[in-house]
């Protein structure tokens, strides 16, 4: 029986399969469920109006696709007479990404556009209501809408969605922007004029609806992140991404470092004022950071008056070109005059009372010079320098008073400005005033063989008497912080001075003082050569505000030939000048020896006079002591010849009793050894003599001893005398 009961069921169950499956179908045609990260797309293939040509789709249920699309969850269809075509997944747009739109079917683009205006504003919700953005007028065309990071239900027929990625302009940069669209630039600008409230460019409708210009852009992208829209990356399959509305080029901010200057030259803006080097200041352009400022404040397009100081600008380098300088630093021992670019200009009255102040600072400064040249020089030379410093050359007096009335001026006047300014180092703005550093040092200027600074080669003068002299010759100067500008204006610097005043003024003065005197007697009176050259010199220069500190003659070359004849003569006078001193000193010496000679004579005359005086006294001295010496010998006499007589007289009675003593013999024998005793008599005889005597040979020694006696005796120093 079971059997017989699934056998029978089973056609029913047949076709209870058969419902089921047709009703699956039936369901699956009929509910769609999309999932929740896609969209389902419609297609309407019966009965409906078809659509009107050109369109895409399908917004009144016309047979076609369908504008409507749907959304994730469980969906009715109208089947058969509908049928979803594809599921796609929704748009995802990353964080630093931004999502570029174009629109297949919509209203025509006006002609010269490239982008699409979003007419229908916020109606179709960032493109997920496509028939809002048919019925509202939505565009044809790549929209300038885009859209933000995240998921996004875009209909694939009718909007072709491309990726961009943000634009980063990293530290150190600065953004250009340059728009593909929007109005024409106006007549003669060069960067499409500012427009408020674009974010950045992030807004490219309010952008280019509100009238911005194609071009390059005034406003500029400072270090950040941007969602703007730019050329898209390449599409799937190798297609070319979409170009944007906006390109980005990057360029290095400006950087100012330590110790420079940035000169600013605006490349746009307002016509400069005709006469004007330099742009008034336009405040409030931040440093011209803020371009829109800047033209807004109608700012003057060249040279601008202010500067950057160091540091870091974002600046628009297609509005304004900035030039580093250096910072101008004026160093101890000198001053910079300033030539201002900018102020006013110098009135009549002001242009009189800058003359009259020259004027009598002139007239002081020559009265001074003309005192100290007399007080130098001999009267005829400081007569004709006086006249020199009063009359001067009249085309150098008027070319001296124009240039002083024209360009020295006070503070706020354009011009070379009165007042200088000391060491330090400065910020200025070169192309509003210009700085030049005059040294107030002293400054030296040779014309010499030498290589040294500021150096010429020497001068080559002639004498009177035609002789060439080369002359080396050195000029010490100084300018005073009070002239440097009156300096300035009369010649332009200190190498001008040297170059177009000095070398030719004083080559003149040396040239004309040689030509006055011989080669020797210049050589002779260099000293008060030099004097009159400084006196010269320093009345030229003080026209020119310039204060000699002294010149100098170094070396004073003479001719060859001339110095040899020079040194034969100078050598022969000095062989004369030595023979003449010679014979001076000889006669000299000749009476020096005469005086010495009468001198010595002088003495002896003296002790003669003095003698003869003594002598006379000696004299009668002597005469005294004469007379007493003769009393006295006669006295002596007359006792001594008694005395002697008394002696002989007894030595003769003493002889006869020795005689009859000792016989004859015997007493001159004893007589003779006394004299033998007493004067120190050689007995031993020179001569030998023998024989007999007749006293048995007593008379032969006696008669030897008497011999050599006689010898002695006439040996003794008074023998031959007497």
């Amino acid at each position: 029986m079971n059997n017989i009961d699934v056998v029978s069921l089973l056609p029913v169950l047949i076709i209870v399969f058969v419902l089921l499956i047709v009703l699956l179908v039936i369901l699956r045609r009929i509910f769609v469920n999309v999932g929740a990260r896609e969209i389902a797309i419609k297609e309407r293939r019966y009965m409906g109006r078809r659509m009107p040509p050109g369109r895409v789709v399908a917004t009144e249920g016309e047979v076609g696709i369908q504008a409507e699309v749907l959304k994730p969850g469980l969906h009715l269809i109208k089947f058969p007479f509908e049928r979803v075509v594809r599921k796609v997944p929704l748009i995802e747009i990353g964080a630093d990404e931004l999502g570029i739109v174009e629109a297949v079917d919509g209203e025509p683009m006006l002609p010269g556009r490239i982008f699409a205006l979003d007419r229908a504003q916020n109606a179709h919700n960032n493109f997920q209501d496509p028939i809002a953005f048919i019925k509202q007028g939505g565009v044809k065309g790549i929209q300038l809408r885009t859209l933000p990071p995240g998921l996004w239900p875009i209909h694939p027929y009718l909007f072709r969605v491309s990726v961009a990625k943000t634009t980063v302009i990293p530290q150190g940069k600065v953004g250009i922007v340059t728009a593909a669209d929007g109005a024409p630039l106006d007549p003669g600008r060069l960067l499409g004029k500012a427009i408020k409230d674009h974010l950045s460019y992030q807004n490219a409708e309010l952008f280019v609806s509100s009238g911005g210009q194609r071009g390059p852009q005034v406003d500029i992208l400072t270090p950040g992140t941007y969602r703007i829209l730019t050329q898209s990356a390449p599409l799937e399959g190798g297609t070319e991404g979409k170009p944007g509305l906006f390109t980005i080029r990057l360029f290095d901010a400006t950087v100012i470092d330590e110790n420079q200057i940035g000169l600013v030259e605006a490349l746009d803006g307002a016509p400069l004022n005709p006469g004007d080097y330099v742009a008034e200041s336009i405040p409030g352009h931040d440093n011209f950071q803020d371009g829109h400022e800047f033209i807004d404040s109608k700012g003057q397009r060249g040279p601008q008056k202010d500067i950057l100081l160091p540091g870091t600008y974002y600046i628009n380098p297609l509005l304004f070109k900035v030039i580093l300088e250096n910072a101008k630093e004026v160093k101890p021992g000198e001053v910079a005059v300033i030539v201002s670019n900018t102020g006013k200009d110098p009135s009549d009255e002001v242009r009189r009372e800058m003359a009259a102040k020259v004027r009598a600072r002139m007239e002081r400064e020559e009265r001074e010079q003309a005192a100290q040249s007399a007080a130098h020089l001999t009267q005829i030379d400081a007569e004709e320098i006086k006249t020199e410093l009063m009359t001067g050359d009249p085309a150098d007096r008027r070319l001296d008073e124009g240039a002083h009335e024209a360009y020295v001026v006070p503070e706020g006047y354009r011009g070379i400005q009165e007042t200088v300014v000391g060491p330090g180092r400065y910020y200025v703005n070169t192309l509003a005033i210009t700085p030049i550093v005059i040294p107030t040092t002293n400054q030296t200027v040779e014309w010499t063989s030498g290589e040294v600074v500021n150096t010429f080669n020497p001068f080559e003068v002639i004498s009177k008497d035609g002789f060439t002299m080369q002359l080396e010759v050195r000029v010490v100067f100084r300018v005073k912080p009070e002239d440097a500008p009156f300096m300035v204006a009369k010649i332009g610097g200190i190498d001008r001075l040297i170059q177009n005043v000095m070398h030719p003024l004083i080559d003149s003065i040396f040239r004309n003082q040689a030509s006055e005197s011989s080669a020797m007697a210049y050589l002779q009176n260099r000293h008060e050569e030099q004097e009159r050259a400084e006196a010269r010199v320093r009345a030229h220069l003080l026209k020119y505000h310039v204060d000699v500190v002294n010149v100098l003659i170094c070396h004073i070359h003479l001719p060859e030939e001339l110095m040899k004849t020079q040194t034969e003569k100078i050598l022969a006078e000095q062989r004369q000048n030595m023979y003449n001193a010679q014979r001076e000193a000889e006669e000299k010496r000749i009476q020096l020896e005469r005086t010495k000679s009468q001198a010595d004579n002088q003495r002896d005359l003296m002790a003669a006079t003095v003698g003869v005086e003594i002598s006379g006294k000696r004299a009668e001295q002597r005469k005294a002591e004469g007379e007493g010496e003769a009393h006295y010998i006669l006295q002596t006499g007359k006792a001594e010849a008694e005395k002697v007589r008394l002696m002989g007289e007894a030595q003769g009675v003493a002889y006869r009793e020795q005689v009859n003593a000792l016989g004859g013999q015997g007493v001159a024998l004893i007589e003779t050894l006394k004299v033998i005793g007493e004067k120190g008599v050689r007995i031993t005889p020179d001569v030998m003599a023998t024989g007999g005597g007749g006293d048995g040979g007593g008379g032969g020694i006696g008669t030897l001893l008497l011999l050599n006696l006689f010898r002695d005796r006439l040996n003794l120093p008074g023998a031959n005398g007497e």
